[in-house]
């Protein structure tokens, strides 16, 4: 019998389960073991005590859980079945995308995928899995070895174009956006290679109760579990055993104390809860808990990288909203959060937002005075789509070389002159030069036209932060930088992450920066610290190495691990500092550990040992990362140099 078999006491005020603790427990064993055969199939792992699975949440909240059922959420990674596969999939076609092509064919009741191997031969591999649906649909092979990779050939799901994903990865090394990097069978960002595995750079995020998994001495099985192929009720919510007991005792007070409701967390926590998987970043713990910094859990990419965003926070790659939101006036001004808009359980509406973004419902909550003018707000007729609050404020952003385009969650105001070392499209040239997802019937303009009309309509625009300009001067290299990177560093009133920016950005000036990252080191924010940290990699051993092994003593684990890797970083300093070396190598152990499939933590580890003299320990650690990066050629050759220095001694 399942939990949904059982029956339920009701009142007007709380569902209560009427059977005892340990039946209980069975029937959620039971509900969530059935739940998880119908969703993946064996050998997904059962759901267990403290959660109880989603029939079990289904029982009460029947309305969320039917929502839930057909959302974004509840469909992020699947089962490669006839139901969820494009056309040429399931007919067997062969499908082009650039530089190869890929041939899809049954086998049994599973699909194989025919594409180029990192031999540069055509090869099957097993297709088991899929992801997306609104923007890109992914496709997962499962290797011979366990280990599973996002396969080159990905579907432009609104167009239905195929294109080669390996080759969107990186940016052009000369500076040129605009042309995909070539990506050799057996280089580094190959499909089969670290930079595509789906264990250790995706499931996190589309799975719940995601883990690593420790592996036998031959490398061979499955490199993470989880306990569903969805991001169900628990994953957000949190362990649900105590809370339907509390329910069925009708115990007040034991009820929000066993699952604090999201929505009456504080604004931070609230967002946390999302952002934990919708902002790019790398995960330096493998716990979240929502009454914790985020910032403890996630290492967020920041205002510095040309390829993935701009000074202002606008992305230019796929970054997700974690970032563009957290810089956002809205979010710190007017304390928005995620669920302002969005429904997170799912809904009608494209994006799983609470209304129509067309209706400018959302924002006229807090914006009643452009509403009630919007032709004097916007210069544009008030029942033209371009009048919309989203068409200024959130244009679409392309990226993915033009495969994709996300909304831009910085809700920024339209700047045609702002400045950077690369800057994403403002909303009238998006709008009007015909962008994707532009609204339709805009009248084509050059982006000189567009300047001289914003400047006509509104010849005092709202001055951009200041934060904004002191980040494009530094990410510029201009003179004057460090002194305006130095007072957004200082300002406790701009977002945490563009102070944490500014400092790794003083990095790129060591004599003027040096004493404000000096400073930054006991800086009250955990990001600001830890950033800090990272930027005394740039100064020199007389003032920085007494400083790092200071910060190898951090409370925070993840400061810790960011004193380690300054420390190692260009391997001169460890080599000249023993006691540093020395006080770097159990951070850098436990780094490991606390996230095994990541190769670059086992590469530093290993080069820590092999400095250290450790000749065994260093193979060992090189050993792991080769499992998971195969085509770390240069280690490979450290391998078998370690090996040969081991059998003669």
């Amino acid at each position: 019998m399942t939990l949904a078999d059982r029956p339920v006491a009701r009142s007007r005020t709380a569902i209560g389960l009427t059977f005892g603790v340990a039946g209980l427990a069975a029937a959620i064993v039971l509900s969530a073991v059935a739940y998880g055969q119908d969703r993946d199939g064996p050998p997904q792992t059962a759901v267990r005590a403290p959660f109880v699975g989603t029939a079990a949440c289904a029982e009460c909240h029947r309305k969320e859980f039917d929502a839930w059922s057909s959302s974004s959420h509840a469909r992020s990674f699947e089962r490669a079945t006839d139901a969820n596969m494009p056309a040429e999939v399931v007919q067997g076609a062969t499908v082009a995308h650039a530089p190869s092509s890929t041939t899809f064919r049954r086998d049994g009741a599973g699909y194989v995928a025919e594409t180029v191997g990192p031999d540069g031969m055509p090869t099957d591999y097993d297709l088991t899995h899929v992801v997306g649906r609104m923007r890109i649909r992914m496709f997962v092979a499962t290797l011979p070895d366990g280990r599973m990779q996002v396969l080159p050939a990905m579907l432009e799901a609104p167009t239905n174009r195929w294109f080669d994903y390996t080759h969107l990865l990186f940016g052009n090394a000369n500076g040129d956006w605009d042309t995909p990097p070539a990506v050799a069978p057996g280089e580094a960002s190959f499909w089969t290679g670290a930079v595509r595995s789906w264990d250790a750079r995706c499931s996190r995020c589309h799975t719940s109760g995601w883990q690593s998994v420790e592996r036998d001495s031959t490398e061979h099985g499955r490199r993470s579990s989880w306990r569903a192929l969805a991001i169900d009720c628990e994953e957000c919510h949190g362990p649900g055993l105590a809370h339907t007991i509390a329910w069925r005792d009708l115990d007040p007070d034991a009820q929000d104390a066993a699952l604090p409701r999201l929505e009456k967390l504080p604004r931070a926590a609230a967002t946390a809860v999302c952002a934990r998987c919708h902002m790019e970043g790398e995960v330096v713990s493998a716990t979240f808990e929502p009454d914790r910094d985020l910032y403890e859990h996630l290492d967020p990419t920041l205002l510095l990288d040309p390829e993935r965003v701009d000074p202002a926070g606008r992305p230019l790659e796929l970054i997700y909203d974690g970032l563009p939101f957290a810089v956002s006036r809205c979010a710190n001004e007017g304390g928005l959060t995620c669920r302002d808009c969005h429904e997170p359980h799912g809904g009608a509406v494209r994006s799983q937002l609470r209304a129509e973004p067309s209706s400018g419902d959302l924002c006229v909550r807090c914006h009643r005075d452009v509403a009630a003018d919007v032709p004097a707000h916007t210069h544009h007729l008030a029942e033209g789509s371009g009048a919309t609050c989203v068409a200024c404020h959130m244009p679409f952003l392309a990226i993915e070389r033009g495969h994709g385009a996300v909304a831009d969650h910085s809700i920024s105001v339209p700047r045609p002159e702002a400045r950077g070392d690369r800057v994403a499209q403002d909303a009238c040239t998006w709008c009007h030069s015909g962008g994707i997802n532009a609204p339709p019937g805009a009248s084509p303009l050059s982006p000189e036209r567009v300047r001289d009309a914003y400047a006509t309509w509104w010849p005092n625009p709202l001055a951009a932060e200041p934060w904004m300009d002191a980040i494009a001067s530094g990410r510029l290299g201009e003179p004057g930088a460090p002194q305006a990177l130095v007072s957004v560093l200082r300002d406790d009133a701009v977002p945490r992450e563009v102070r944490a920016s500014a400092v790794r950005l003083l990095a790129r000036f060591p004599e003027e920066g040096g004493d404000a990252i000096l400073a930054a080191v006991d800086d009250p924010d955990l990001l600001v610290r830890r950033n800090a940290v990272t930027a005394l990699a740039s100064l020199p051993a007389g003032r920085a190495d007494a400083v790092l092994l200071r910060a190898l003593n951090d409370d925070a684990p993840t400061v810790r691990f960011a004193a380690a890797r300054a420390s190692l970083s260009g391997w001169t300093r460890v080599r000249e500092n023993r006691a540093l070396l020395a006080a770097i190598l159990p951070v850098l152990e436990s780094e490991a550990v606390v996230l095994p499939d990541d190769n670059l933590r086992w590469f530093r580890l290993g080069a820590a040992r092999s400095l250290a003299g450790d000749r065994r320990g260093a193979l060992a650690a090189y050993e792991r990362m080769l499992a998971l990066d195969p085509f770390a050629h240069s280690v490979r050759r450290q391998v078998e140099r370690l090996r040969e220095q081991i059998r003669r001694e």
